[in-house]
């Protein structure tokens, strides 16, 4: 784009997504958050902003969402001017400017293993007559997929039947569906590895033949006829687990599901493996699941009041 053309927020955008090569997600979630902020202060100039209308924009995003929302706002703003200070003759950054909300260091939110338990149970009583999600043995193999692998939900949409090696029990986790762009194998935990196979006969079964290595996994299309397209979707995982979280009255998605696995096994304090199983650059984002032994904390206090 010529850069005396460069207006507008919205031309500054796409300018900046058409140098980087993003994740058709990653450049929707810049889009959209161009536009509300547009659409949150009225401002779509480029010369209009400043700090100051930044910060009237942090006081009314702090109104109502969480500080966790602001950061992530902030930080994708900053970026688009960053590129604007690279390539369009800006000479402040506004967003560098404003500085972040401090975030609560909450616990990671989890599925208590008792209310895990409920809603496979229900799915299991439920039957395929179930009004919410159908069908109900796909959707439990779905769950504990998540929960025995700790897996994101690009990554479960994205598995292929050459990514599952029933031989080596290992899972493939490709990097185009990856978070952090990287590959890596997990194990196929033990509980896990019969789900698997079921789904693979019942997938067999279902075509006629047996899947290509090319085709997914976890496809409820096949299954489910009311749900459109060729493939599963993450927008179509997400409405499920929303729908059973309804049905249920309990609160389950893949990401609870991942922190509830990895909160168990941050337990075993062999941090550097979880790390490796998570996919996590930083072992610092692995740490966050560690959670203090409230014994040893007792035994500890017990010493210092004797």
């Amino acid at each position: 784009m010529n850069p005396a053309r460069l207006k507008t927020i919205s031309e500054l955008v796409e300018d900046y997504l058409s140098e980087r090569l993003l994740r058709p997600a990653t450049n929707k979630l810049y889009r959209d958050i161009a536009r509300r902020f547009t659409e949150n202060t009225g401002l779509y100039q480029i010369e209009e902003i400043n700090a100051a209308e930044v910060r009237k924009w942090r006081t009314g995003v702090l109104s109502r969402a969480k500080e966790e929302s602001w950061n992530m706002y902030r930080r994708h703003m900053r970026a688009l001017w960053n590129h604007a200070m690279r390539h369009h003759g800006c000479t402040s950054n506004p967003f560098a400017d404003t500085a972040p909300a401090r975030a609560p260091k909450l616990r990671k939110k989890t599925v208590d293993s008792v209310d895990l338990q409920t809603v496979l149970r229900a799915l299991r009583d439920t039957g395929d007559e179930g009004p919410y999600v159908r069908p109900t043995w796909f959707w439990s193999i779905v769950i504990n997929t998540f929960y025995y692998s700790g897996i994101r939900r690009l990554q479960l949409v994205g598995l292929t039947w050459k990514d599952i090696d029933f031989d080596a029990a290992t899972i493939h986790l490709r990097a185009t569906s990856s978070k952090t762009h990287r590959e890596w194998f997990i194990p196929i935990a033990q509980p896990l590895r019969p789900e698997l196979e079921n789904l693979y006969l019942l997938t067999t079964e279902r075509l006629g033949r047996t899947p290509r290595s090319e085709e997914q996994v976890f496809n409820v299309t096949l299954f489910n006829d009311g749900f459109k397209g060729k493939t599963m979707t993450v927008d179509q995982l997400g409405a499920t687990f929303w729908r059973l979280s309804k049905a249920t009255n309990i609160r389950i998605s893949p990401h609870r599901l991942r922190h509830t696995m990895a909160t168990e096994l941050a337990a075993s304090k062999d941090i550097r493996t979880l790390q490796e199983l998570l996919g996590h650059t930083n072992i610092s984002t692995t740490m966050q699941y560690v959670h203090p032994d409230m014994d040893r904390m007792r035994n500890l206090l017990e010493t210092f009041s004797s």
